[in-house]
């Protein structure tokens, strides 16, 4: 499940200046909490970006009754370092970078996503 735009979809997200960001988090080894699911929207409440994350650890609860999320739903889900780095096209896609990040448990996603973003720019909800 993943949801492309085209470059003149990029073009206007460009004049926003707030992005949402969930993931959908199932539990790895150790008890370690992995990003599977990933979504962004604008501040119009338009999906901008939707994706499985290939976990990076072998997935010991999927926690489906909460994500929906099975073993064959990540089977072609997109590696982790490919979320990253479209996500922070995204982000980082206004110069001078001002957009403001939201979302539920944000410096969380953002550790699991392996992606920093400047403090003052983080609204946590």
């Amino acid at each position: 499940m993943e949801m492309h735009h085209s470059e003149d979809d990029m073009d206007n997200i460009r004049g926003q200046e707030a992005v949402a960001i969930d993931c959908e988090m199932v539990e790895g080894d150790l008890s370690q909490e992995l990003c599977a699911r990933v979504c962004l929207v604008d501040e119009d409440e338009k999906i901008i970006f939707h994706t499985c994350v290939l976990p990076q650890t072998p997935v010991v609860d999927y926690r489906y009754e909460i994500t929906g999320i099975t073993e064959e739903t990540l089977q072609d889900a997109m590696p982790l370092n490919e979320v990253r780095e479209r996500i922070q096209q995204i982000l980082y896609s206004v110069e001078p970078i001002r957009r403001v990040l939201v979302g539920h448990n944000l410096e969380k996603h953002l550790h699991c996503l392996k992606i920093s973003y400047p403090d003052r720019l983080h609204n946590l909800a």
